[in-house]
């Protein structure tokens, strides 16, 4: 993995509040396989093997797409009914059916490829955009009701 993307997905997740926990797993690419079907197996296996009852999110070319409003009302949104989230990036070869059954959305970030380790910093900075529209939108909502109070007031 190039330092560069480390350190961007890095500064992206530092700048959340602590309320924004986040957490990196990484799954190794299966080096041995009969064939691609059994390496996504593999790594589909893998990757539920560290779920439990998050709400899914699995990255694919074919997913819906969001503005970043868009992004960060649908976060809100899921923030409020589910303690998790996790977002899935696929292997080389794609992610196996198993766990696009078992996703919640299907997202795509563009009609692009890729590489996974960019996708990797892109989510970070989506989540990240996120959270500061999100942010700005309960200050400006905050100024606004202190505003009518002291209308009021008057």
């Amino acid at each position: 993995m190039p330092s560069w993307i480390n350190e961007a997905f890095d500064s992206y997740i530092s700048k959340l509040d602590r309320d924004f926990s986040t957490q990196l797993i990484e799954i190794k690419p299966e080096k041995k396989f009969d064939s691609v079907e059994q390496k996504k197996l593999s790594e589909a296996e893998k990757i539920l093997s560290h779920l439990d009852k998050e709400f899914l999110i699995v990255l694919d070319e074919k997913g819906v797409q969001f503005s970043s409003q868009e992004f960060a009302q649908k976060l809100e949104h899921w923030f409020e009914h589910f303690k998790q989230i996790a977002f899935i990036i696929g292997g080389a070869d794609g992610i196996h059916e198993n766990i696009l059954h078992k996703a919640n959305l299907t997202w795509s970030l563009s009609k692009s490829t890729f590489p996974h380790a960019f996708v990797r910093v892109l989510i970070a900075e989506q989540l990240y955009r996120a959270h500061s529209i999100l942010e700005n939108q309960r200050r400006r909502s905050r100024s606004r009701r202190a505003r009518e109070d002291c209308r009021h007031h008057l």
